[in-house]
């Protein structure tokens, strides 16, 4: 739920106001029903929690010859939300699908405070990784053969997205990314309805 619900705040956020039908049409373009898991279902039911939570506004239009239509507008604490919830994905490890999320909203984020959440995930996975090999030094011998080519493969994983994470930093240091502090961001868009996705 985390990942739809940041997918969703952030989605409404950088339109400046959308529609469900809309939220779910962004989404689907960016195939979020494949990285992040994300259901019709619960884009809707997304919506109408952060609502009830304060997190976004809903004003309810007149439809196109049919029922009304709510429009949705992310307020102070879901942009606040939002900002966390990136944060949280960046540095959380084992949750590959909110690291998805967390990517498809980085540029929610001032380039400092990416670099360092970036780099937070940097530390936990050497960490993890230092710990997994001490373990394996000494084995336990009631472990079976197929758990620890199991952990092989998650340390496989780690080792990865360790290269890929130090990467991404190196490039964010370089000016990768419009992010939330530079020119052009969503912070410095007058029009958010202009900024392209």
């Amino acid at each position: 739920m985390s990942a739809t619900k940041l997918l969703v705040l952030g989605i409404v956020h950088l339109s400046g106001g959308a529609h469900g039908y809309q939220v779910r049409s962004e989404l689907q373009s960016w195939g979020a029903e494949i990285w992040a898991k994300v259901k019709p279902g619960s884009i809707y039911h997304a919506l109408k929690k952060a609502a009830a939570d304060g997190l976004l506004t809903e004003h309810a239009e007149p439809g196109n010859s049919g029922p009304e239509r709510v429009l949705y507008r992310a307020t102070a604490r879901g942009r606040d939300e939002m900002v966390e919830l990136v944060r949280d994905g960046l540095r959380r490890t084992h949750d590959p699908t909110m690291l998805d999320a967390a990517i498809a909203m980085l540029p929610m984020l001032t380039r400092t405070d990416a670099i360092a959440h970036v780099n937070e995930r940097v530390a936990r996975l050497e960490a993890e990784l230092v710990g997994q090999a001490k373990g394996w030094e000494n084995p336990n011998p009631d472990i079976p053969e197929h758990v620890r080519d199991q952990a092989e493969l998650w340390a496989g994983h780690a080792r990865t997205e360790l290269e890929w994470a130090k990467n991404l930093s190196k490039r964010l240091s370089e000016g990768a990314y419009t992010m939330a502090d530079d020119p052009g961001s969503w912070r410095t868009v007058h029009d958010p309805l202009k900024m392209r996705f």
